[in-house]
């Protein structure tokens, strides 16, 4: 099932830097927020009368999670294109490594196709699902870059701490807060949605969400969430990160070697073994957060950014064993409460809390072309 989530008025999901009302005085806000936030706010709306919170983590699912603009899902720019001041994107293409550093042997190199100045949108770059199918399929594409700062307006919220007792205010303990407003002007509508299954939400109807446990409401979406996937037959593909992926290695997946980069990732009867070539890979995204079972913060972890690009080569297998195993799959190693230790692999294959949401694409003539991929 997809969701949609608008704000009531605003939202505050609080990035992993350190915050208090003494020493940190500042919070800022992360949009959209990490997977486990949909997680614990489904998890506290889910109206079963049978089921306690155990069961219902248990059942929950979480798939694709983002945005949503005046009816069409928005996913982060990939990280192997370049915004021109048109704010039009550029696939930057392959082109051998130099001699030196760098453990992959092609790299990501935009000086042989154009000599206009690379911008970056405000707040981050989105692509509407045409441009994302279009990019997938390896396609000339003039897909216009949309800015996050287009969508939603920041709002800085300032305060001080009460004594709990005497019901004055404390000396030094003023702190501000940077709060997310969605646009909401007539047709414009910026909305969070979620895919979510083993919960029962009663729509349309109200949620807490994110820090402050803002209200928010929530509803049914028609549509499903499908992206046509790219056909080839090729012995190239690349990975695209729709959302935030924990991975054991870091920036690397488990199953890859650090050494050869080479892999295998079976499920059920299909198998792969690949060879990671290159990757387009953003700065980390620190994912922390609060486990209310438990009554303590949980473990800090580095994420690969969503946008990331991985690139393959086919080693044994098809392009259609790509696409079975890894589009609209989630990828990230870690899962909820057992770390990157689990033993149930069939059914722990792939994250159920929504991060490292993956999509297939194919590496068409402009970007490969080159180096003959």
């Amino acid at each position: 099932m997809l969701y949609a989530i608008d704000a009531v008025d605003t939202f505050f999901f609080r990035n992993a830097s350190p915050f208090d009302a003494d020493l940190s005085q500042s919070a800022s806000s992360m949009f959209p927020p990490l997977p486990t936030v949909y997680a614990g706010a489904l998890r506290y709306a889910d109206t079963s009368v049978d089921k306690s919170r155990t069961a219902v983590s248990r059942k929950l699912k979480i798939g694709f999670n983002g945005l949503m603009a005046d009816g069409r899902i928005l996913l982060p720019r990939p990280l192997d294109t370049m915004v021109l001041p048109s704010t039009k994107l550029k696939i930057l293409p392959l082109a051998p490594a130099p001699v030196g550093s760098n453990p992959l042997p092609l790299i990501l190199s935009g000086k042989a196709i154009t000599k206009e100045k690379e911008i970056e949108p405000k707040g981050g770059g989105y692509l509407d699902e045409a441009g994302i199918v279009q990019y997938l399929k390896g396609y000339n594409f003039n897909s216009v870059c949309l800015s996050l700062s287009d969508l939603i307006h920041r709002e800085r919220h300032v305060g001080i701490q009460i004594d709990r007792y005497s019901g004055a205010s404390q000396a030094g303990a003023w702190y501000s807060i940077e709060k997310v407003r969605p646009v909401s002007q007539g047709n414009s509508r910026c909305s969070l949605v979620v895919e979510a299954e083993g919960v029962d939400v009663h729509t349309p109807g109200a949620i807490k969400l994110g820090g402050e446990s803002r209200a928010a409401s929530i509803r049914n979406l028609e549509q499903g969430c499908h992206f046509e996937p790219a056909s080839s037959d090729k012995k190239y593909f690349k990975l695209y990160l729709a959302t935030p992926a924990i991975f054991k290695q870091g920036w690397l997946p488990w199953w890859i070697d650090s050494a050869s980069k080479e892999g295998v990732f079976a499920h059920k009867k299909r198998r792969i073994r690949v060879r990671l070539i290159s990757a387009a890979i953003g700065r980390y995204v620190a994912v922390g957060g609060f486990a209310f079972e438990k009554r303590r913060p949980r473990e800090m972890r580095y994420a690969v950014p969503a946008g990331s690009v991985y690139f393959f080569e086919i080693i044994e297998g098809e392009f259609q064993d790509a696409i079975r195993l890894f589009h609209q799959k989630c990828m990230s190693d870690h899962r909820e409460g057992l770390g990157f230790s689990y033993q149930n692999w069939d059914r722990m294959r792939y994250c159920d809390r929504g991060f490292g949401y993956s999509l297939v694409g194919n590496i068409g003539s402009e970007q490969g072309g080159i180096v003959h991929v």
